[in-house]
Order: C-alpha cells, then structure tokens, then sequence
C-alpha cells in the first residue's frame, strides 16, 4: 500500500471517528428529550375537564407533586363500592393522561378502578421527566391507590404502553404488584442505545424491564406489534424471554396503530387478570353473552 494511499485512508478513519463521536455526544446530550419529547418545562393546573367521579389526584413529591386521574370502575357507585383491583396506568412518550379519559373505558367496564399517572414535566406537571422522577411519582400513585378504601390493595396492577412500559415494570421492584400488563415497550434503554449503535453506557435513565421481568414472581403480559419500527419485536422476545411467566400476544401493527384500547384486546387483558384472579372469573351467563 502506498503512503499516499495509507494517508487517505487514515484521513478517512478519522472522518468517521469524529462523525460517530458527534453522534455519541448529541445522544447523550438530547437522549431525555428524544426519549420524553413532550416535557416542556411550563407548570399550570390541570387543564382537561373531569366529570364525576373522576379525580384529580396530587401526591406530594419531592419535586412538588405527582399529577394523575382517578377514574372508578364503570358500574361502582361511590357509596356502595367494594374495594376493587385497580390499573395504576402509564402512558407512552407521545401522549398525556387527558388523551386516555376515554380510552381506558374499556378497562373500567371489566370492573378495573384505572389510576391514569402523567408523566413528570407533562401537561403542566411538576418535575422534569427521568429514571428518580418517574420511580418517586409512581411509588406515590401506588401509594395512594393502597390506601384507598375502594381500592383492594392486594390486586393492584401495572399497565403500561411504550415508554410507559420502562416505569410499570421499574415499579415492581418498590411495591407489591398482583401483574404486569406491557403494550409495545423496549427491553431496556440500553438496548435502544444498541439498537441505534450506540454503548450501552451512555444511557442517563438505566430502565431495565427484563430485568425487572426476570425479577418479578408473578405473570406478565405482554403485546407488541409484529411491524413496530419504533421498538421492534426482538425487545418483546428479550423480555418474555426473560421469565417463563410471561405470556407474548403478537398483533399485526406497528408500534401506534395497535389497538390496544378496544373491546377485543381488553378482553384479552380480563382473561389474563381472571387467570391471575385479579378479577373474579365470569358467570356462566355473561360467559354466554360475550360475543
């Protein structure tokens, strides 16, 4: 090889060393904004209009308070409730709690209290969004729905969609929870830096549901879209593979197309909570009516 070869190729080499440091170093800089794009940094009330018996919830934190929405089961009249088991929900990246008012109705007519937490730094609530952030506001929704006098503290479970995902399963490495229910959600932000040739190091908010997953002693449930160019479908494999409790439902979508909030897959989340006997197994004569 010619020195004059040998020159260009080592010019070259290090074009593309300093191009992928950049690279590196912009992840690292901007990682929680492309991982929590819609934290603004702007603090005001809660700006969606709640009918009873919805509630406004605000835990105090360390950071101010946590924000969320208690939406009772469908059916339960607040002065006859028995305690029920509850959904503690968190929704992806994209999204606030005011855009799934609606969409958990289908969770509620299963006779599911849904506890919906935002997300900190979202919507006007207090806090910026990260690993402590979201492990304190959620550990506090937790809390309040324990001691909840509707709420049977024994049959609490953790949803959560995308992002969302990161923070349900990190949650049951601080409370008891009777299942795990996780919609398109990634193995672990260290995976996605992989995914996107990236250490595995640079990640600022260490979320590892497989771990957690592997970790947990009770079922999961889990659903992914087999076309999710977002967070492919090995992050699903990664983590149903990680315990032998977990239960992978494929669907043909991609990663915000899935219906995850009609009628048919929320049959499917009452069938997998009945066979965990979060809820309480069908009659005979709603087991005939169901189409």
């Amino acid at each position: 090889m010619s020195a004059g070869l040998r020159r260009v190729l080592g010019g070259v080499a290090w074009v593309v060393v300093l191009a992928y440091a950049a690279y590196a170093a912009l992840f690292y800089t901007a990682q929680r904004q492309l991982l929590f794009p819609l934290a603004d940094g702007q603090r005001y009330p809660f700006r969606a209009t709640l009918a009873a018996p919805a509630q406004l919830v605000e835990p105090p934190v360390s950071f101010g308070r946590a924000r969320g929405v208690f939406l009772p089961a469908r059916g339960a009249e607040p002065t006859s409730w028995a305690p029920a088991p509850a959904v503690l929900f968190f929704h992806g990246n994209g999204e606030t709690i005011d855009q799934h008012l609606r969409s958990s109705d289908a969770l509620r007519a299963l006779g599911l209290h849904v506890f919906l937490l935002e997300l900190p730094g979202y919507a006007g609530a207090d806090g910026k969004p990260g690993f402590d952030s979201l492990v304190e506001a959620s550990t506090a929704a937790y809390d309040w729905l324990a001691q909840h006098p509707r709420v049977d503290r024994a049959r609490i479970v953790a949803l959560g969609r995308s992002v969302g995902g990161a923070p349900a399963a990190e949650l049951s490495r601080h409370r008891p929870l009777a299942a795990l229910v996780l919609l398109s959600t990634f193995a672990s932000t260290a995976d996605l830096a992989h995914d996107h040739y990236l250490p595995r190091w640079l990640v600022r908010d260490p979320f590892d549901t497989a771990a957690r997953v592997a970790a947990f002693p009770r079922a999961v449930l889990l659903m992914h879209g087999d076309n999710d160019g977002l967070i492919p479908l090995a992050h699903a494999r990664t983590i149903a593979a990680a315990s032998p409790r977990t239960q992978l439902h494929r669907e043909v979508c991609g990663h915000n197309d899935c219906a995850y909030f009609d009628r048919d897959l929320a049959r499917l989340v009452g069938d997998f909570l009945r066979a965990q006997q979060v809820l309480p197994p069908l009659s005979a004569a709603a087991t005939a009516s169901s189409p």
